[in-house]
């Protein structure tokens, strides 16, 4: 019997010494899990600038290639103006 009665103690401080181990561990995840979380806000909020900065950037190429198309056509209405008024001055030169 004191056998038996030995064999539960020394199961029993297994077991209490498990449950402590166990408790730690759980704590340590649960410190780590934290840690991540506060992690994964602070990434999201540079996700969502990131983003913001994203949708400004295309508004802005947009605007880019908008005035860029414009000055394509002011490009080739100068030109335009430019051989008329040299048809203009040919015309007058030879009258002249």
């Amino acid at each position: 019997m004191d056998s038996n009665l030995s064999a539960l103690e020394a199961k029993v401080l297994e077991a209490v010494e498990l449950i402590k181990e166990l408790r730690g561990e759980n704590q340590r995840l649960a410190n780590r899990n934290g840690e991540l979380e506060a992690r994964c806000e602070e990434l999201e909020g540079r996700v969502g600038g990131l983003e913001d900065d994203n949708t400004r950037l295309t508004e802005e190429i947009a605007e880019a290639r908008q005035m860029a198309d414009s000055a394509g056509d002011f490009e080739e209405k100068r030109k335009e103006i430019e051989d008329k008024v040299g048809g203009l001055l040919s015309k007058l030169e030879a009258l002249g």
